[in-house]
Formats: C-alpha cells, structure tokens, sequence
C-alpha cells in the first residue's frame, strides 16, 4: 500500500508552508531518511526527509505552490501501485482538494478530548480563530455523533445537552449557548439550527444575531477583478526592499505576543570569571562561555520548571524536557531551532549538538522537527561587543524568554574593593498571564547557584 507524504507542522500556528523544490521525481527510487523536497516555512527552509522506501510515484504539490499544513504532496510505494493508479497533475487545485480533509488546526486540550472519544477531528468544524478546532467544538460533536448517549453526557455539565423550546417543538442546545441566548434575550427556537441532529450552536445564534442587527443590503453584481501585486511608493534618495515572507511572518507574531501577552522583565549581572577558569579544554567542539550559558540555563529550569512552559487555551502545560530554542540571526529574518531535550547533555555535548544545530540553520538545511516543541528561548546578542543589554519578546507560546549581552571585563566590588571581572547581563521577560515576577526571581537565583557550582566544581 502505497505511502502518502504530507506537508509537515513547521512550527506553532504554522497554517501552510511554500513547496520550493522537488529533490526526487516521479519514478525515482526513494530510501527511507532519503531528501526528497524543500520547503519554506514562515521560519525557515527545511529539508522533507522520505518517510517510507519505495518509488515516488506521483507529486501532488507544484513547486512554488503554497500547500497547508497536512495535506499529502506524494505517494511513495511499489511501482506496481503506480502503474495500476491514475497520475493527479500536481496543481494548486489539487492541494487546495487534499485540504479540506486533511489541513486540521486543534487545540491540545481539544487534540486529547477528540482522541479519548475516537472522534476524528477532520470531521469538526472549529469555531476558533482561522478554523482552529476548540474543545467546545469537539464537545458538540461527540453529542451529534453520538446522541444515543445523552444520559451520560447529561452527568458532565460542560457535555450536558438540554431540550428546550415552546409550543411543545424540542429542540437541542449546549449551556452555553442556551446562557448567551438569554443573554442577548433570544428565544433560541427562533434561531435556526444548522448542525448535525437539529442542535443549535454558538455559531448559528452568533449568525442570528448578527442578521438581527445589520439591515440587508442589496448590491448589484460587480464582475469578478484581479488585483494587481502591490508596488511600494518610491521615495527620492532611497530603495524600497519589500519585506521578505519571513520577516512578514514574524512581525505578525511579535505584535501579536506583545499585545496578548503581557510583558515583564528582570535582569541581573552575573560574575563569569572564576567560570572562565573552570572551562575544559577538550578536543573541538571547545566549550565556550556562551556554551556555559546555555547549560546553565538548562539547569535552572530544571530548578525553576514553571518557565519551561507553554501557555495555551487560557491552560499552563510545563514540561519534563527542555527543549531550548537557541535563536539564530541571518539575512532572512530570525529563526529558533530547538535542541530537544537539552537537560540530557553534559557541558561538551550540548555544545556538539548547538553549533551543529546553528550551521544547520544558516546553511538552511534543517530538519522539520528542528523547529518545533521549543519550551523555552534563549536570544544571545552577546557576539556584538557593544550590546550590554537588552529585552527579548516572548515567542508564543512559550511564557519566557532569556535575552544575553556581551561578555566583557567590568568594574565589580568585592568585599569593599573594585576589581574588573568578566561579567554579563542577563534580562528575563515573562508572561505575566502564566508566572509572576517571583518566577522570574527564582530563575535568577538558581542560575547564580548553578554558576557558582560550576565555578567551585573540580
């Protein structure tokens, strides 16, 4: 049976990515772990690893075409499948079919709550934001999949259906529904229920609504236009550069952070030089201070685990793992691959693996799953000297981020007396949603511990 190849999540609230190029063709033999597509993300371009051995037998995505996250782009399988198949043009249609089956944005609390019900959330319409499946909208369906268990769900209040109307008609309503209907003091039998066995939803009382209150315009037919690309104003003396899709994406995503999340920072400096001394020295990759930095980051959030966190549908998930996103400049935009379960490295191997990770990124060979799962960020401008300090915006959803400065000699008093240590600067910002500044203080403490313990250790 042959093997289908769907376009990979590149990252959280990722809806699509670009196909850029085809590294196998139909007819070509495929290994398993062989490279078969590029592809741009709103982060980064990525290398599509083959997931099954075989034959390409069909592209279903043009290159160049902007395919959602879960559609299938191939097939790999025996070339008798293929012959027996009929080839599908690799068109913009074609992906835009595959979509609307297969491209689903759910929340986590909905991903668990469709799985532990066997509901396929393929199946769901999402009333979220850009369609994304909510729990409210996996509760709905498990009652119109399955009506015969009404007595059961009538014991969950949140799951509970309640019949309600006038005039002896019955009809079906959630809580909640039924609580912003007498809200807006609506008898819900007069809105029309457009869901699966007659139950009214949130979206067809919020449709009601809103035709309630906006008078019914009629407009002539205007005949379909297309809209020419945007050309940017010229202004004398300068060159316009249109912003790259990338650096569009995460503009979007930092204005989105700083306004949803409410930003807080700390910071504090912290004395390297005894730690300078205590640096291996070991066959290359040599740790540096900057490597330090990062494993003793690790072990803080192993003592402070509420900033290695998430935080989504108004729920903190903290993780066992830490998976540190180290962010990486280059000319197209920031990026922040992630080292996955950075706690099991010592010193020298979580060296190996960042500057492994950060070449990949700048020679833009990553991997899908390097660019998702990060818990936590670290933004390290400390490579410009002239950089002392600065504050980091969070990447949702994570709920922190640690922003380093330059490593350089400073004046310091120890003991009443000014000596000149190395030291560097160090500012949190957190989500005041998920943590408070006590966290944020607690981080600082435990990196000052593990540093000290760095320092004395033999």
């Amino acid at each position: 049976m042959a093997t289908e190849i769907i376009m990979p999540n590149l990252g959280f609230d990722t809806q699509a990515a670009r196909l850029i190029e085809w590294l196998k063709q139909p007819g070509d033999a495929v290994k398993k772990g062989d490279l078969i597509a590029v592809i741009e993300s709103d982060k980064a371009n990525v290398e599509l690893e083959s997931v099954a051995s075989g034959t390409l037998l069909e592209q279903l995505a043009a290159a160049g075409a902007e395919v959602p996250v879960g559609a299938v782009i191939a097939r790999i399988g025996s070339p008798e499948e293929g012959r027996q198949s009929t080839p599908v043009p690799a068109t913009a249609s074609n992906v835009a079919t595959t979509v609307n089956t297969a491209a689903v944005e759910i929340s986590p609390i909905a991903r668990k709550l469709a799985a532990d019900n066997k509901i396929d959330p393929a199946q769901v319409q999402g009333s979220g934001p850009r369609g994304r499946i909510m729990k409210e909208d996996v509760e709905a369906a498990m009652t119109a999949n399955t009506p015969s268990r009404s007595a059961e769900l009538t014991s969950t209040p949140a799951l509970s259906l309640v019949r309600e109307g006038s005039d002896g008609v019955g009809l079906l309503a959630l809580p909640k529904v039924r609580k912003a209907a007498r809200d807006a003091g609506v008898n819900l039998a007069d809105v029309p229920a457009m869901g699966q066995n007659g139950i009214t939803s949130m979206a067809d009382l919020q449709t009601y609504l809103q035709a309630r209150t906006t008078p019914a315009v009629v407009t002539p037919p205007v005949a379909p236009t297309v809209s020419a690309p945007r050309v940017p104003p010229t202004r004398e003396g300068a060159t316009a550069i249109p912003l790259s899709r990338i650096r569009q994406i995460i503009g979007k995503r930092m204005v989105e952070s700083k306004r949803e999340a409410p930003h807080f920072y700390v910071t504090g400096e912290f004395d390297l030089e005894a730690a300078r001394k205590r640096l291996p020295i070991m066959p290359a990759p040599q740790p540096g201070l900057n490597d330090l930095i990062q494993y003793l980051t690790v072990q803080s959030l192993r003592r402070v685990p509420e900033l290695n966190a998430t935080f989504e549908e108004e729920t903190v998930y903290q993780y066992s793992a830490v998976n540190l996103a180290v962010a990486v400049a280059r000319d197209e935009g920031l990026i922040t691959p992630v080292l996955h379960g950075a706690e099991r490295f010592s010193l020298q191997g979580l060296a190996q693996e960042s500057k492994a990770l950060i070449q990949r990124a700048r020679a833009n060979r990553l991997q899908p799953d390097d660019l998702q799962g990060g818990t936590f960020t670290l933004s390290n401008l400390g490579i410009v000297r002239q950089v002392d300090q600065f504050v980091a915006i969070i990447s949702p959803p994570q709920v922190a981020i640690l922003a380093v400065g330059a490593v350089k000699p400073r004046p310091v008093v120890i003991d009443g007396g000014l000596h000149i240590r190395h030291t560097v600067h160090l500012t949190l910002s957190g989500d005041h949603r998920a943590i408070d500044g006590a966290h944020l203080g607690r981080f600082m403490a435990a990196f000052q511990t593990e540093l000290d313990n760095f320092s004395q250790s033999k």
